[in-house]
């Protein structure tokens, strides 16, 4: 069961560690990431020193010659191409609404919880993003491209629901026709890249969640804030380390349609060690095609990086024969995992290369 996440006050999560915060506005239309030269309203935008434009609502975001990443609701990333613009319709994290003007826009999806819902507008066709997946919308050819995951489009025509190969045009008559999934452009490969900096920055902040919370359980800090939360969902963590916020699930894990992990501070442990800047390090599921990942979240365990077997009894996170990363052992255990802070990887980050 996953709660509702309207009506949140905003807060910041004290753990004692500089990765803890969440100074996010609750709501949709946080500029996240410019590479290049982008407007809103008219006006320059450049994300810098923590400190995130926000879209209001009704008000136009543009590209021109850049890309650019703005977080919707928790775990939603949308990424716009050179000369391309949108209109937020509505910034509430359970009603999010994006008019497509102009250019190309693409959404990520890592988790998309049932009370939060996210529609895109191009003309007059609504679409609704209904699973975890990677979607498009192309303005000037009038396409909508499914990925992965599942959308329900409806226009002057109908309505018609779109799976993972689909795309239909916006212009006429909705029909779903099939194209290459594993097709790419230079805004695929840019989304690419994103998210797994994404990965690294979530690794790196839920081991720090994890070290927070070691010892002192869900009641020893202040989680009423927007953001991470013991109520059942997600939220937009600020990674100081990398400049820039990342996703960082409630429990369990997930992977990104691109095949990165995504980690609780509960599962973190499980995730692979890596070392270094830049986009390489981060090791996508063996399991997950990049454009067909079919996972969402997962509450279950995974092996740790080179493990054999798997106990999926929720357990207290024991590692036998030979450790948690050792390539070995199963992961035990009995009722109420808590994963202590030596039980973190050991993980080195630097802020890759031109992002900040």
């Amino acid at each position: 069961m996953r709660a509702s996440v309207s009506g949140l006050a905003i807060g910041v999560l004290v753990t004692g560690s500089a990765f803890a915060q969440y100074m996010i506005s609750a709501h949709s239309g946080v500029v996240q990431y410019v590479e290049g030269r982008a407007l809103l309203d008219g006006n320059p935008v450049e994300p810098h020193g923590g400190q995130f434009p926000n879209i209001k609502q009704n008000q136009v975001f543009r590209t021109e010659e850049g890309k650019a990443e703005v977080l919707l609701t928790p775990g939603v990333f949308l990424r716009m191409s050179e000369n391309s613009s949108v209109r937020m319709l509505s910034t509430q994290l359970t009603d999010t609404r994006v008019e497509i003007l102009s250019g190309s826009a693409l959404v990520e999806c890592e988790d998309l919880p049932k009370d939060n819902a996210v529609t895109l507008v191009y003309k007059s066709n609504t679409m609704l993003l209904v699973k975890h997946g990677l979607y498009r919308v192309d303005a000037e050819q009038g396409l909508l491209k499914v990925y992965d995951g599942e959308a329900i489009v409806k226009g002057e025509s109908g309505q018609l629901t779109l799976k993972r190969g689909k795309e239909t045009s916006l212009n006429g008559v909705l029909m779903a026709e099939s194209f290459d999934p594993k097709a790419e452009d230079e805004l695929y490969r840019w989304s690419d890249r994103r998210s797994g900096y994404l990965a690294k920055a979530n690794i790196s902040s839920a081991t720090a969640i994890n070290s927070g919370l070691s010892g002192y359980g869900w009641g020893g800090f202040g989680f009423g804030g927007y953001g991470y939360s013991p109520m059942g969902w997600g939220g937009w963590m600020f990674n100081p380390m990398f400049g820039m916020y990342t996703f960082v699930p409630y429990d369990g894990y997930m992977f990104s349609p691109f095949g990165y992990g995504f980690w609780s501070p509960f599962t973190v442990w499980q995730a692979p060690v890596y070392y270094g800047g830049g986009g390489g390090g981060v090791v996508r599921s063996p399991n997950v095609s990049r454009t067909n990942s079919n996972t969402g979240r997962h509450s279950g365990f995974i092996p740790p990086r080179g493990g054999s077997s798997v106990a999926r009894s929720g357990g207290s996170g024991r590692a036998s024969g030979g450790g948690f990363f050792s390539g070995g052992g199963a992961v035990r255990g009995g009722g109420g995992f808590s994963a202590p802070a030596a039980s973190a990887p050991a993980v080195h980050v630097s802020a890759p290369a031109g992002h900040r």
